[in-house]
């Protein structure tokens, strides 16, 4: 009777632990807010990849600050308005936060409220 006591300890003891493991994973990500997964980027060049990494970042689900200073304002100007069409299509925000600084998200990453509250920090 001892011998079948230890099997079943070790079994749930596995088990429970590949079920907290799992479910830990799952908390861990779904405590990151919007802003804990933006990224920044520098716009060094006006290039079409550069363009297109920002573009990528912004509709695979994260929200993208992104500094202009480097780049001529008219060439500035042609990759804003490239990327605001993509904002456009997933109904997403654009915040112009300085001269050459613009946050761009879909709507899902402002849903939780804390690129909301950068924008507002970032006005004080």
């Amino acid at each position: 009777m001892g011998f079948f006591k230890r099997k079943r300890k070790k079994l749930n003891k596995i088990e429970f632990t590949e079920y907290n493991n799992n479910k830990k994973s799952k908390k861990r990500s779904s405590l990151l807010t919007a802003f804990d997964r933006m990224e920044y980027s520098i716009v060094a060049e006006a290039s079409q990849e550069e363009l297109f990494k920002i573009c990528d970042t912004i509709l695979s689900g994260k929200a993208v600050l992104a500094n202009f200073d480097k780049v001529d304002p008219v060439k500035a100007n042609e990759m804003l308005s490239f990327i605001s069409g993509v904002v456009y299509a997933k109904e997403g925000e654009i915040y112009k936060l300085d001269d050459k600084l613009f946050l761009f998200g879909r709507k899902e990453e402002f849903e939780d409220g804390s690129l909301y509250s950068y924008v507002e920090d970032t006005k004080l």
